[in-house]
């Protein structure tokens, strides 16, 4: 591999956490402006709804380093071809 091509692998890797990094703050944006706007609920109600939440955003992450280790096996399988 060369210093370019280590670069742009480099730069790809740096856009991509930049980019979960958003999408991460967004979600929990959105997890914030949801419970601001939820009717007065019994904190044993709230409990319940933010392990569920938090137990969706596992799976989320879960899932997102699946495909990102999929795409590194791609990636390698195209460097390896090439």
């Amino acid at each position: 591999m060369t210093e370019n091509e280590y670069d742009e692998t480099f730069d790809m890797q740096m856009e991509r956490e930049h980019q979960l990094n958003l999408d991460r703050m967004r979600q929990f944006k959105l997890i914030g402006e949801q419970i601001s706007k939820m009717p007065d609920a019994s904190p044993k109600v709230l409990e319940i709804e933010v392990r569920y939440l938090m137990g969706i955003i596992s799976e989320l992450e879960t899932r997102i380093k699946e495909l990102e280790s999929e795409a590194r096996r791609l990636e390698m399988l195209l460097t390896r071809a090439n």
